[in-house]
């Protein structure tokens, strides 16, 4: 059969069992159908099963069966097989009509969120041992369109009978702006104090790419379905002031992993690690973790039991390498 051009319009293309390419505007794929958009007869509905071979020159949004998704362009390199460009890296994905799900024309905003929680924690005795303590944390995120910025606040201090046993402090900013879904540029700013590590501040500034490996959501397979996690690598600057020691500085790489996983309504787990290798000297790094568990208690108030573990590999003389703090807080937690 001779193949029946039904417009000569140029854009996408569709092709059909029978020959018949349709011109337009691939808009969706959903239930089986796909929808176009032509010049001749407005929006027209295709029953999926009937078409032999896509040519979509724009970026669309697809979904997989396995619940993998790709912004791309496509084009068929032969009946009912599909070949992606991803959008941003070129990257080029092979795949089958029959595993695709879902194309849909990718949202151009993200809904604007606010996510974070403040937590306070602390005891005290008296009698024969007598012993203070408090300490606090803050998260905050602010997330629109290609934007997200977070920022966090910790304090942990302790006393005894002899003194004061623990005094830190910690501070942080991060702004990243996305160049696509998935790969975004970061910028930091981490400064920190302890008493008991002998510094009187160390300051790390950082920059470089990131990648959103997988968001909430993204996955649709049970427990998995609130896991988000992205990592980071770039170039810092340190600086180190101590009260005793020679202060120090260098510049050093950045790396960082943070996980976010809602197991459960009620329950999520988190990991956040970053370290600063020195460029100069090998033996020189530092490296800071928190991890931990948050359970709801009633409605937004929760409870978190957590550790924070930091690593100096040069720290000041006289001084030990690691120090963990093992926390128990309560506090309150938005979303919206």
């Amino acid at each position: 059969m001779m193949p029946v051009f039904l417009s000569a319009q140029e854009g996408d293309s569709v092709t059909l069992e029978d020959g018949s390419v349709v011109h337009g505007e691939v808009l969706s794929l959903a239930d089986g159908a796909l929808k176009v958009k032509t010049s001749f007869s407005g929006t027209v509905s295709i029953e999926f099963s009937k078409v032999t071979r896509l040519r979509i020159s724009r970026v669309l949004s697809f979904l997989f069966e396995d619940g993998v998704k790709h912004r791309a362009t496509a084009a068929s390199p032969g009946d009912r097989k599909l070949e992606l460009s991803v959008e941003g890296s070129g990257e080029k994905i092979a795949a089958d009509f029959d595993n695709l799900q879902l194309i849909k024309i990718p949202e151009t905003g993200r809904k604007p969120s606010v996510k974070g929680d403040i937590s306070f924690g602390g005891g005290a005795t008296d009698g024969n041992t007598r012993t203070r303590s408090a300490n606090f944390n803050a998260d905050f995120e602010r997330r629109v369109d290609n934007q997200r910025l977070s920022a966090g606040l910790a304090y942990n201090y302790a006393e005894d009978l002899g003194g004061l046993t623990a005094r830190n402090s910690k501070a942080r900013l991060k702004y990243d702006h996305f160049l696509t879904e998935e790969l975004f540029f970061f910028g930091s700013v981490l400064v920190e104090e302890d008493s008991f590590q002998d510094l009187n501040l160390r300051a790390a500034i950082a920059a470089g790419p990131g990648y959103q490996f997988i968001e909430e959501g993204d996955l649709k397979v049970g427990l998995l379905k609130g896991l988000a996690a992205y990592g980071e690598i770039g170039l810092s600057y340190v600086d180190e002031d101590f009260s005793q020691a020679g202060d120090n500085s260098y510049l050093a790489a950045k790396w960082s992993i943070n996980m976010d996983w809602t197991i459960l309504p009620g329950l999520s787990f988190f990991h956040h690690h970053e370290g600063y290798p020195s460029l100069a000297d090998i033996d020189d790094f530092y490296v800071t973790t928190e991890t931990g568990i948050r359970m709801a208690l009633y409605e937004n108030f929760i409870s978190t039991l957590q550790v924070n573990w930091r690593w100096d590999n040069s720290p000041s003389p006289g001084f030990d390498r690691s120090d963990a703090n093992y926390l128990l807080t309560f506090g309150y937690s938005f979303d919206f």
